[in-house]
């Protein structure tokens, strides 16, 4: 079976490469908050620990709920 990633946060798929610095936990690009280089640092850290608001737009109870259903069922 191959390996799938879901953010942590909205149980959206996403890739390998998005995981937070900090909780080391995966997260999807509209929970993401990527340092630039005016901060001198590249990396990447979820929306909880980088302490900013969502990049992308407020996910609803309900898709999160259906995304989680989604991930525990591989739909």
């Amino acid at each position: 079976m191959e390996n799938s990633f879901h953010c942590y946060i909205c149980f959206h798929p996403t890739e390998e490469e998005f995981i937070c610095d900090r909780c080391e936990n995966y997260y999807c690009e509209n929970c993401s908050y990527t340092f630039t280089l005016h901060y001198q640092f590249q990396g990447g850290r979820c929306y909880r620990c980088s302490e900013q608001s969502r990049k992308g737009d407020k996910v609803t109870k309900k898709e999160i709920r259906s995304n989680k259903l989604k991930y525990i069922f591989n739909i």
